[in-house]
Formats: C-alpha cells, structure tokens, sequence
C-alpha cells in the first residue's frame, strides 16, 4: 500500500429514517460517490461518524461493509475509539482482520489516564496490529492535552509508519515540532474540519482528513498545492473558507450539516442524526442554502443542488 497521504474523508454513519439502523446502502453510496470524486482514501468511525451513537454490531458491519466495498480502490482507515486497552486491541484486530489498511488511535480520555498510560495504550494497540498506525490528537474534543514530547517518544519507540491527525487549536506549532523533529518520518495530517488546510499544508502535513459531503473543494487545495501553484491553492483555500466558518461551528452541527448536505445531493436518503443531536436553526439552515450557490460559482459544483 503507498503510504497515507492526500484528501481522506471521515464517512458518516446514515441511519434509516427513525435512526433504529446504519443505511449500509447508503454507506456504500457515500463511498462510491468519494472514490469516485478523486479521493486518496476514506476513514470511518470517527466524530463525524457519531462513533460515540453506534453499537458493537453496528461498528463491526460498519467496517466490514466498507472495506468490502471499497474492495482495495483506496485505503481504508479505521478509528479505535475505546478507553480500556483491551478492547481497543479487540477493536484494532477486528479492524486487521476485516482487510482495513491502517488504524487511528484516540488516546483514552474519560478519566485521563496520564501520559505514561496514555503511551503504553498507544503502544498496546498499535503492536496488535501489523498495521499503519495514525494517532487522533483533538484536545478540543477529548479534553486530554498531551505534550508534543509524547508524541515524539512514541516516533522514537515505535518507528515504521506513524502518523497524526492534528486537531489541536492552533495546529501549525504542533505540526512544525513534528515534521522538524521526526525528520518526516512521522507524517501529519489536519482534521478538525481542515479550517488551517493551506497553512498546514505550507507547514509540511501530508494531507486532510475533512467530511464527506463535500470533497472536491478539498481536492482542488489539495492538487494545486501538490503540483507548485500555490498561489491557486491558497485562493481555492479562501473561496472554501467561508464554508468551513459556517459548517464548522461545532461538531455536532458539522455532523448534521455533513448529512444535509449529503441528502440534498441525492447519495443518501434522509439526514438522521442520532440522538442527543444539534438541530441547526432555519437562519443556519438558509445561510448553508447560500453557500450552496456560492460553491457552484467557486469549484463548478453546488453543495446542495
């Protein structure tokens, strides 16, 4: 497998219309429609998956249902949510065994355990497995803060092919110290809705792991950048600002933008979230209709047709 890099969408999780079931019909149109929009690879079951809302079956068939239908088209990455070693070492094995290529490791947070802990679990899972490891760092989220000292250590101990997804706020000193201190060798990639995507890319990281709904204007950042024309990556990057100032407000609300958006274009049937959910207000709700005109202009193709 070439090693991770580029745009990696966080699939959601659809649900059928009373919220009861995944729509695994609806999982595959998502991961059809992604590939098939140039994507570098896909990622499930991360915040934007509402991991924290599904059950053990449902993450197992999730999974399976996934790699089964991306059938080696791009990577697959798997994110290892569990607080308690062991099960995240049963999760990470299921994740092998499946046929994912990599998974995403986020440190336990419910009673931070302390950085020790927190290192050996990283440890623990990864050594499960004979797999890319990427480790989920979004303090913001978590409410665990974890020194850049740690991560560096665990480059140093673990070696082969690690990397993190930066979620922290501001990302760029934490992505410099990476990439200057590990040489490269541990590759970087921007989450937390890739709102700093063109600084972090300037930065050194490797690529973005964004929603769904919306992956070409990623794309287009992502590809001009890559190929030198940074002066069109950063203007592409701030005609998609906007965008990501409204969708990304917070987590909950980027979630359930994620499925409008989605339902809106057609690839899936309804836009349940499961409960506890954010509802966004009709002043949110006309504003993403604007900007869904406002990407037509911009990349050629609406959010919301």
């Amino acid at each position: 497998m070439k090693k991770l890099h580029g745009v990696i969408p966080i699939l959601p999780a659809p649900f059928t219309d009373d919220g009861a079931n995944v729509d695994y019909s609806d999982l595959r149109s998502i991961v059809d429609t992604v590939i098939a929009e140039g994507v570098h690879g896909v990622a499930l079951l991360g915040v934007a998956s509402e991991f924290y809302k599904i059950d053990d079956a449902e993450r197992q068939l999730m999974i399976e249902t996934t790699v089964e239908h991306v059938a080696g088209r791009v990577p697959v990455v798997v994110n290892i949510t569990r607080n308690a070693t062991a099960l995240a070492v049963k999760d990470a094995r299921h994740a092998e065994e499946a046929g994912a290529d990599a998974v995403m490791i986020v440190p336990p947070s419910f009673i931070p355990p302390g950085n020790e802990a927190i290192i050996e679990h990283i440890h623990a899972v990864a050594d499960s497995v004979k797999l890319p490891v990427v480790i989920q760092y979004a303090p913001n989220v978590t409410g665990v803060s974890i020194p850049v000292s740690t991560f560096l250590d665990i480059e140093r101990q673990r070696g082969g092919e690690l990397y993190i997804k930066a979620e922290s706020v501001p990302p760029g000193p934490l992505l410099n110290s990476i990439v200057e201190q590990t040489e490269g060798r541990m590759g970087v990639f921007i989450g937390n809705g890739c709102v700093q995507m063109y600084d972090s890319l300037e930065r050194g990281a490797v690529g973005m792991m964004p929603g769904a709904a919306m992956v070409v204007p990623y794309l287009a950042v992502y590809e001009a950048f890559m190929r030198g024309d940074k002066t069109t990556a950063f203007r592409l990057f701030n005609d998609l600002l906007p965008v990501l100032n409204h969708t990304t407000q917070a987590a909950e609300l980027f979630v359930q933008f994620e499925k409008t958006i989605l339902k809106a274009r057609g690839i899936v049937k309804n836009d349940v979230c499961r409960r506890p959910n954010a509802v966004p207000d009709e002043a949110m709700k006309t504003m993403l209709r604007r900007y869904s005109d406002y990407v037509r202009e911009r990349f050629g193709a609406p959010l919301m047709p």
